[in-house]
Parts: structure tokens; C-alpha cells; sequence
């Protein structure tokens, strides 16, 4: 790896945090409804590359404790803090490895499920073929790797504004956040984009927007190399992406009218809405991958409400669902005595549209906090570290650090009323028991 890609991570730690395009209890579904029929997670064999201090992969071993995980990462701090969260939190079927890709050989695959996130449109074009190599070669018959990479269109407004931040800081010195203010204060189109660039944080800039390497790429430019390795695109990770949510419906019905080829298509909705980003779900080209889905498969999946619809008979269904939250329910015991097929139809086509957020398995824990809360072995470290904690739904929330204190203290030895009264000498300010609520509704205490 380049030596300044390698002296950025070693001199500085990316900041923790998880994936939720990257979870393999999504990403699983978008496989099947890719035609594909895969492992199921639970028993499975998971690498992820670029997995900086583990907090996108810990989670998923702790979940899953019958698969087995590997972690690799250029930077070895990184890999250091990860081995010992991981031992402290007990999460014994997760092993690191401080590694280049293009020199790493594991012991441990093929693997089911190969996560990429953040790693792809931030390495120099060697280490992407090599990364798309690997995975043909390390992916079991019927595995799925997750890549995730910037779009070239929707990153051309972004580039310019790096490209003045750069400017700004090489006549004035400064760092990239007084520069974005700077550049703020001029007004005009691209104060959104530097709103987004300055919500991000001086930390995760460093790594993003401002990488040593920052190489957006059409998704034909990479559909084109995934072919050329020996993968197959199968879709997005999160299947209510493949339509972008918030697509006008009638440019979406004159886009489809065109009549163009699947790949087509999806190059003029991302032009369409400037589309910045992608997570795809590929597998090898010798996989056995079905023409469509089977009704059968749709009804073996979980979901939970997601976007209301606008459709009347849409919205019954969405009730359903909304009315068994926070869980996420298997699809046969939200339709009930409905015709399945018709009703598969159904959810296919609410998953599609982002308005049922589907899972390879359900998800049930109680919506009321418990007598004595506690929080896993992983979030406890989390929270008494002020790392950020990861729900139910493999989503980081992060906290203000007097609210860290209160979750640190949360290992069940102490009662709602010793919380409620070291909450008030910490943070008088909080509301306690809507803020617990919160946390129960998010899984924390699952």
C-alpha cells in the first residue's frame, strides 16, 4: 500500500463505528432476491477487509457466535485495539490480522460473506483489482462479497469543493474545517455539500472526502472489472436502494420507458438523482443464481416497517408490520390467512420500495426497559470507553459523555431507581425514562 495511505492510518485511528449496509442479515436477503441461495449468517464464515478496530465486525460475532469472523486491516493500531476489545468483551470466534490485502493469505476461508465498506474508492487501482481477485478466489461456491464505492456523478460537485478547500488552505495555512467556513461564507450552490463535509468531522474527513486516494467510478466502470474478476452483481446491499428513495415517480416511470438494459438503467437513475454512493452484493460467476425469486424465498424472510407508502393497499400491510414494532416478524406471520403468493408479491414489492425493511431472520426483545438494564459484554466496553454503541439493527448511536457515564453504570446490578438518581447527579438535564424508552425500542438491551 502507498506510504501515505499507510502513514495516515498509522497516525491516525479511523473513527469506531458500524455498517448497517454491511450486515450480513441484510445483505443475505439481497443475495436471495439476487436468485442466489446462500449460507445463512449464523453459520457462517465472515472476513472483513478494512476493519479498522473491529467495530463493524465484533458486533456481528457477538450475534452470531456459531460463525466464525476474520478482521483484517493495514494499520496495525487498529488491529491492536480491536484484538483487545474483543478479548476484554469475551467475544472468543473473531481473529485480526494486520495485513496488506495483496500480501494476505488466510487459513480460514472460503467465507461465506466478504465485507468491504469504505475501502474500494480509497485505494490505488492495484489494490482494486486485487481486492476483486481475492474475492473470487476466497468466496465459497454460493458466498457474497459486499463492496461498497463512491459514484463518479454524484461526487463531481464534492471534488470541486475539495479541490477550493485545498486551494484555500495552500493561500491562507489552516486546517480543512476553517477552510470549509471560509468557503461557506461566499454563499451559493455548494453550501449543502459543505454543510455534509463539515457534519462529518475533521476525523472522518481525514479519511474521506480529503483521503490521500479518493476515486469515485461509474457503476459501469466497476460492474465491468467485478465481470472481468470473476463476479457477478447481484444488486444492492440494502434491496430498497436499487431505487433510490425519493426518485420522482414520474422520471422513474420515463427512465424505465426507455427501455434500456438493466445496467442502463441503473447509469441514468444514478445520474438522475446524483446518486454519491454504493454498497453491491456479488458473487462468483459460477454461482447457480436463479432468474427470479421464488415466492417461497419471500416468505422466509423477516421484515419491519420502513418508509410509509403512498398505495391505500400498501399501507394496510405496512400497518401490519408497524403494529408489531419494534420487531422484526417472519413475512408468514404478518400475512397470515392471505394468499402467500399474492402476498409475497406484496412484500417484494414493499422491500423493493423501501417501505418493509427486510431480514434474513427475526429480531424480538421486549420495547420496555428491564428492572435492572443491562447492556452485553460489547456495548458495556462501548459505553464505558464512550465508543459509540451499536443497536439491534447494526446502527452506531453515539452519545453526549455524561450520557456514557449513565449507560456505563448499566452491567444489571443496579435497579431503574439507582440509575434514575446517578443519572441526575450526572446529567439533571436528561429525560430519564423517555431516554431508557429509547434505548429498549433500539434493542440495547436484547
Amino acid at each position: 500500500m502507498p506510504d501515505v495511505i499507510h502513514e495516515l492510518y498509522s497516525q491516525h485511528v479511523y473513527p469506531p463505528m458500524s455498517h448497517p449496509l454491511s450486515d450480513p442479515a441484510v445483505s443475505a436477503v439481497a443475495a436471495r432476491m439476487g436468485g442466489l441461495e446462500m449460507p445463512h449468517p449464523r453459520r457462517a464464515r465472515i472476513l472483513e477487509i478494512g476493519c479498522c478496530s473491529g467495530h463493524n465486525l465484533l458486533p456481528l460475532a457477538k450475534r452470531w457466535p456459531e460463525s466464525r469472523f476474520v478482521g483484517i486491516d493495514l494499520a496495525e493500531r487498529s488491529i491492536d485495539e480491536a484484538r483487545e476489545r474483543g478479548a476484554l468483551a469475551g467475544i472468543a470466534n473473531v481473529n485480526f490480522h494486520a495485513a496488506d490485502l495483496r500480501d494476505f493469505r488466510p487459513d480460514d476461508g472460503p467465507f461465506d460473506f466478504i465485507i468491504a465498506h469504505g475501502f474500494f474508492s480509497w485505494v490505488p487501482d492495484d489494490v482494486k483489482v486485487t481486492l476483486l481477485d481475492f474475492c473470487r478466489k476466497h468466496l465459497s461456491a454460493s458466498g457474497i462479497a459486499t463492496i461498497s464505492f463512491n459514484i463518479e456523478c454524484g461526487w463531481k460537485p464534492r471534488l470541486a469543493v475539495i479541490a477550493k478547500v485545498r486551494a484555500i488552505q495552500q493561500a491562507l495555512g489552516g486546517d480543512q474545517m476553517a477552510a470549509l467556513d471560509i468557503l461557506k461564507s461566499l454563499g451559493g450552490p455548494e453550501v449543502a455539500i459543505i454543510d455534509d463535509m463539515l457534519a462529518k468531522g475533521p476525523a472522518i474527513l481525514a479519511f474521506d472526502d480529503f483521503g490521500p486516494i479518493n476515486d469515485p467510478w461509474p457503476l459501469d466502470r466497476f460492474a465491468h472489472a467485478a465481470s472481468h474478476a470473476g463476479l457477478r452483481w447481484l444488486g444492492e446491499s440494502d434491496p430498497g436502494d436499487n431505487i433510490p428513495k425519493g426518485l420522482d415517480h414520474e422520471l422513474l416511470a420515463e427512465l424505465r420507458s426507455r427501455g434500456t438494459d438493466p445496467l442502463g438503467f441503473q447509469l441514468a437513475v444514478d445520474e438522475a438523482v446524483g446518486r454519491t454512493f454504493r454498497s453491491g452484493v456479488l458473487c462468483r460467476d459460477d454461482a447457480v443464481v436463479a432468474e427470479r425469486i421464488s415466492s417461497s424465498a419471500v416468505l422466509d424472510f423477516a421484515v419491519r416497517a420502513g418508509v410509509e407508502p403512498e398505495d391505500a393497499e400498501a399501507k394496510k400491510l405496512y400497518r401490519t408490520v408497524t403494529g408489531l414494532a419494534p420487531a422484526c416478524v417472519p413475512v408468514m406471520e404478518v400475512i397470515g390467512t392471505q394468499d402467500p403468493r399474492m402476498a409475497a408479491r406484496r412484500v417484494l414489492e414493499g422491500v423493493n420500495h423501501g417501505w418493509l425493511r427486510p431480514r434474513i431472520e427475526p429480531v424480538s426483545f421486549p420495547s420496555e426497559p428491564p428492572a435492572f438494564p443491562k447492556l452485553d459484554t460489547f456495548r458495556l466496553l462501548c459505553a464505558q470507553r464512550h465508543l459509540p454503541v451499536v443497536d439491534v439493527w447494526h446502527v452506531p448511536c453515539d452519545f453526549p459523555a455524561a450520557h456514557f457515564e449513565v449507560l456505563g453504570q448499566m452491567d444489571g446490578t443496579r435497579s431503574l431507581q439507582q440509575l434514575v438518581g446517578f443519572a441526575r447527579q450526572q446529567c439533571a438535564e436528561l429525560a430519564f425514562a423517555p431516554w431508557l424508552a429509547h434505548l429498549a425500542g433500539r434493542g440495547f438491551f436484547s
